[in-house]
């Protein structure tokens, strides 16, 4: 039992269940940089060539209370693997499609096998771990987070600029297949535990419903509804009774709800799930943002914008080496709070940015940027666990990973609705400059929550 949960051999775990996630992610990055290309190909508009990442966050949303509840009752290796095969499936519809609701069935069959694949990686190693040396494990698992940025959009660009965007796709089958081979023939199994809560329909179509209702009135207020309007206040408000009711149901179900309140109970967690929501709208929003910011207002090629976003994952690379080992020598609090700094010093500029900014001076900016995007991620996650129960976990990954997929979705939308405004009065690069602006406000506002994060050495 000692040797099994070695620091060596839980580190070995990580990289294994790393490798099923190198296709979801890489996936996610490129078709950020294919957007641009997607719309004309299809000849839709910003707002409707959202629901290419909408769709995906959407699914993958509603799969991952599903997960939670899997992971207690299912072997986790045969889980993951399955979800990879569902992937695989997803990848092929979508690079078959040629028209935006066949492309979108494609991403939502992606969405929900990463609503599988993502959360599992983090469920299984915090329960082989436990509470040591989190800040470091979460540094391995988001490894992949890391180094993808910097390759997804240069590939993308590439498969794009010799074939079409349909490559973006194709490329997920051998990697998917590659990886299927590998892990069924290296990874370990993870035995279920046959333990913990039933899975609850009642919990499940109010989570869904709520995550589905929020979702849909964002993006319909994104695709030029007023908010006042009643095509978007009546899933939001839907989203809300949902919301009530799904806190009543388990308050008085305490037994049966898939995501028990007593997690919220915790400071760091309530912190840390409202933090992942917020840098969620600032980190995915901005992901979606500078790709098109790089070839519309920058005239860039879908290559060249993918090469600039290498600077920001460099950042990545840079602080993703010291920050977990810092949170778990300081704790959470103060690594975040510095992080909200340099993320904003990294955002910021480009509300001043103009067609005509040195190329140098973006590319360090996007540097900064990284190295800010990194400490708003890995010290929040594992902040999400500290002094939580084994029996917690699952339902501690469905919270955060949904919270983090609305907050996601949120950014998407709110800064395609910015742009869309923005654009017939202003013209195109003030309302990207606008859109910059609008993320800052997220990032900053996150350094309220940020304030109730752990501080001090993690105990061993």
């Amino acid at each position: 039992m000692n040797q099994q949960n070695s620091t060596r051999n839980i580190i070995r775990i990580a990289l294994f269940l790393v490798i099923g996630a190198i296709a979801p992610l890489l996936d996610t990055t490129m078709t950020n940089v294919a957007l641009a290309t997607i719309m004309k190909s299809l000849n839709v508009s910003v707002n409707a060539v959202q629901w290419v990442t909408t769709s995906y966050v959407l699914a993958l949303g509603i799969t991952v209370p599903v997960a939670g509840w899997a992971t207690n009752w299912y072997d986790g290796k045969r889980l993951y693997l399955d979800a990879l095969i569902v992937f695989l499936v997803g990848s092929v519809v979508s690079s078959w499609a040629n028209t935006l609701p066949l492309l979108v069935l494609g991403r939502i069959i992606q969405g929900a096998a990463a609503g599988v694949v993502v959360p599992l990686i983090t469920t299984l190693i915090v329960q082989v771990a436990g509470s040591q040396g989190l800040g470091k494990l979460m540094a391995i698992v988001g490894m992949p987070a890391v180094l993808i940025p910097i390759l997804g959009p240069t590939i993308g660009g590439y498969l794009i600029e010799v074939g079409n965007w349909h490559w973006i796709f194709l490329i997920n089958i051998p990697i998917v297949l590659i990886s299927l081979a590998l892990l069924a023939w290296k990874m370990p199994s993870f035995p279920a535990p046959k333990a913990g809560k039933l899975l609850d329909l009642p919990s499940l179509i109010l989570l869904a419903g709520l995550f589905t209702a929020a979702i849909i009135g964002i993006t319909r207020f994104s695709t030029g509804a007023t908010f006042t309007s009643a095509k978007v206040l009546t899933p939001l408000l839907l989203a809300l009774a949902l919301l009530i009711g799904y806190v009543l149901y388990a308050w008085l179900w305490p037994q049966k709800a898939l995501v028990s309140l007593q997690l919220f109970k915790s400071p760091t967690f309530a912190a840390s799930t409202l933090i992942l929501m917020l840098s969620g709208i600032a980190v995915n929003g901005a992901m979606f943002l500078l790709p098109l910011y790089l070839q519309n207002s920058r005239g860039l090629s879908v290559v060249w914008s993918g090469t600039y976003l290498i600077a920001q994952g460099v950042g990545l690379l840079v602080s993703r080496s010291q920050i977990g080992k810092l949170t778990d020598s300081i704790g959470a609090r103060w690594v975040v709070l510095g992080a909200i700094v340099v993320a904003i010093a990294g955002t910021l500029p480009f509300v001043f940015f103009t067609a005509k900014t040195s190329t140098w001076l973006v590319l360090a900016v996007l540097f900064v940027r990284g190295i800010g995007q990194g400490g708003l991620t890995i010290p929040v996650m594992a902040d999400c666990y500290t002094g939580l129960s084994k029996q917690l976990i699952a339902e501690a990954t469905t919270a955060t990973r949904m919270l983090q997929n609305i907050g996601g979705a949120m950014g998407t939308a709110v800064l395609a609705t910015i742009i869309q405004h923005e654009l017939p009065s202003v013209g195109l690069n003030v309302a990207y400059q606008t859109a910059f602006m609008w993320s800052v406000g997220f990032i900053a506002v996150t350094a309220i929550p940020a304030w109730f994060l752990s501080h001090g050495r993690r105990a061993k």
